[in-house]
């Protein structure tokens, strides 16, 4: 893609920045009992000034899409200036989001902005989702009504599942044809200590259970990442500005890339880009309403 900025890769070998998952406001409204990131260890944020300073530090590092997530970043009181902010530098934007704070209004206001909204979506069971800790018994439906409006603005969908013991021999497909997303995106739940150690027991599934439930949902062409491809593979990007790896099983952080090279820091925590390909982290995102799941 043209990107001068690379990240060594144990290899004397550097890769572009293409992609980071900006985890930018640590605290939640749900309690996922599977949560990869609760960051309870996290106990402040950037300034918003700071926090407008990160896109141009990215984009100057080769960063081509930058995705806004958390907790739940709707709880961030300048989300909509951070966007902005990307969007002007021409990076793709996508928002992450459970969909409980997402409005008609917030969508209308920021389509012009935002390339890609995500939302979470565990089960097409409500009683299921509030088992899982997401919502309040209400999820789904509340999750079907927003989605018209992203549709509506011409926003591309993507939907994020996770799969766990309570949802592996689920069949979905019914909902996810009705939400109708460009990409749906299934994660088989993973352990990280320090984040979900309480729950994740209970939940946890086999590698042979995931497979079960992507092959049930073959014919919706599901990007499925099992525990071994997950690891490793992602940029992130704490509210601290810091990236942190999950490679060792547990968060680890670099230093604020606003005091270092964003490579340096980077080297500090590592990324196998090899498993980005691997696992279609390289897509075109720059398709707007083109691409179609089915």
């Amino acid at each position: 893609m043209g990107c001068e900025q690379k990240h060594l890769n144990h290899t004397n070998e550097y890769f572009p920045l293409v992609s980071v998952n900006w985890h930018l406001w640590p605290r939640c409204l749900n309690n996922c009992k599977f949560c990869f990131g609760t960051f309870n260890e996290i106990k402040s944020v950037l300034t918003k000034e700071e926090a407008l300073r990160i896109p141009s530090v990215l984009k100057s590092a080769g960063t081509e899409k930058l995705s806004f997530t958390g907790g739940e970043p709707l709880l961030c009181p300048h989300l909509g200036d951070l966007i902005i902010e990307a969007k002007n530098l021409d990076l793709t934007t996508m928002l992450i989001t459970s969909g409980s704070l997402l409005t008609k209004k917030f969508i209308e206001e920021y389509s012009s902005y935002i390339d890609w909204i995500a939302l979470s979506v565990d089960s097409s069971n409500e009683e299921t989702q509030y088992k899982l800790g997401r919502g309040s018994g209400n999820h789904i439906q509340k999750i079907k009504e927003i989605v018209q409006d992203i549709h509506i603005a011409g926003i591309n969908l993507k939907i994020n599942t996770v799969v766990t013991s309570l949802n592996w021999e689920e069949e979905m497909s019914e909902l996810i044809r009705e939400l109708s997303p460009q990409r749906w995106k299934v994660f088989q739940v993973l352990s990280v200590k320090g984040q979900n150690d309480d729950y994740f027991q209970s939940l946890q599934i086999s590698n042979k259970q995931f497979e079960t439930f992507i092959s049930m949902h073959k014919n919706l062409n599901p990007v499925a990442e099992n525990n071994k491809i997950m690891r490793g593979s992602y940029l992130m990007l704490d509210a601290l500005g810091r990236f942190f790896q999950n490679s060792k099983g547990y968060l680890e952080y670099s230093n604020s890339i606003l005091g270092t090279n964003p490579q340096e820091a980077l080297d500090k925590v590592g990324w196998d880009y090899q498993k980005f390909l691997k696992r279609g982290g390289n897509y075109n995102w720059n398709l707007k309403m083109k691409e179609e799941l089915f």
